[in-house]
């Protein structure tokens, strides 16, 4: 296990990405700067928060276009005269390249983009936490379209959240509140999507990231809101059901979102639990990471 430790200025890590030569791209909770960190271990600030990014809950880097793709909702908000204002949740695409944002959109519908999977053709996946609802961007500017909608993502008080694509195209998705994982096998123009939940050993706690391994199997972050034991998960959605669930990793902080570098899953240590949870023990920490896991050889790779 390796830790790289943030800049003090940057707080809250949650998006994580892994760039064409293994630079990790780390987005924030509260701000829109995202930082870089080469695999040498050097951290730079890869692009500064403007109107349109003001967080980065999920960033991925898709190498068909070059592009970095950044869920930016406005989780916290600002209080003015006791009660909390939030700016309209918003999704970007992002030219690193020329540190410029080639395009932008709120969120319809006030929904909250909360995670970002890409579909291999460059275009995007986007979990909407609020409106409980999958949408999808084929490309920069596109139309938003609902891929899913159904009644099994509604049980929470924060529906969707992680998000990725199966080997075989379905997407896998995680219900923040509810600690359920389902899975939605895409519709046509004549059939509407179909949804259907995975039978786990038990509820998980507040199911955040989610990458598949080369190998297929699922590793999931299970968020641990309210015990605090947050851990790195891996799913054989193969097994007999209910599916074989490994703990990898557990004692870890908030974790939030993953990435595949080679030989690793690197991970953001969110520690956001004082900011969620009423419990007065609970203080601001003064110091963010991202955790560096290392996987076995024949299931790593780049993501």
């Amino acid at each position: 296990m390796n830790y790289t430790e943030l800049p003090s200025d940057f707080a809250y890590p949650n998006g994580i990405t892994t760039g064409p030569d293994g630079t990790l791209y780390v987005g924030s909770v509260t701000s829109g700067n995202i930082l870089s960190i080469a695999p040498d271990g050097a951290i730079a600030t890869a692009f500064e928060e403007t109107d349109e990014v003001f967080a980065g809950t999920s960033v991925r880097f898709d190498p068909l276009t070059d592009l970095l793709w950044v869920a930016s909702p406005d989780f916290l908000g600002e209080e003015v005269d006791g009660e909390i204002i939030r700016r309209p949740h918003r999704v970007a695409a992002i030219d690193l390249s020329s540190n410029s944002v080639v395009w932008s959109s709120a969120m319809p519908d006030e929904g909250f983009a909360n995670d970002i999977a890409l579909d291999g053709e460059g275009g995007v996946y986007i979990t909407d936490s609020v409106r409980d609802r999958i949408l999808y961007l084929s490309e920069p500017g596109a139309p938003f379209e609902i891929v899913a909608a159904d009644p099994l993502m509604t049980p929470g008080d924060l529906g969707p959240a992680g998000i990725a694509v199966a080997p075989n195209g379905d997407l896998i998705i995680g219900l923040y509140s509810d600690g359920a994982l389902l899975r939605v096998s895409l519709g046509t123009d004549e059939t509407p999507a179909q949804v259907t939940p995975i039978n786990l050993p038990r509820p998980l706690e507040n199911p955040d990231g989610l990458v598949f391994t080369p190998e297929g199997r699922l590793l999931v972050l299970e968020g641990a809101a309210e015990s605090g034991d947050g851990k790195l998960l891996a799913v054989d959605l193969s097994s007999p059901e209910p599916h074989t669930v490994d703990v990898l990793l557990d004692g870890i902080d908030s974790p939030l979102n993953l990435t595949l570098t080679v030989d690793s899953v690197a991970i953001t240590e969110g520690q956001i639990r004082h900011l969620i949870v009423d419990d007065p023990s609970l203080t601001p920490p003064e110091t963010f990471r991202v955790l560096t896991f290392p996987l076995s050889e024949s299931e790593a790779d780049d993501s």
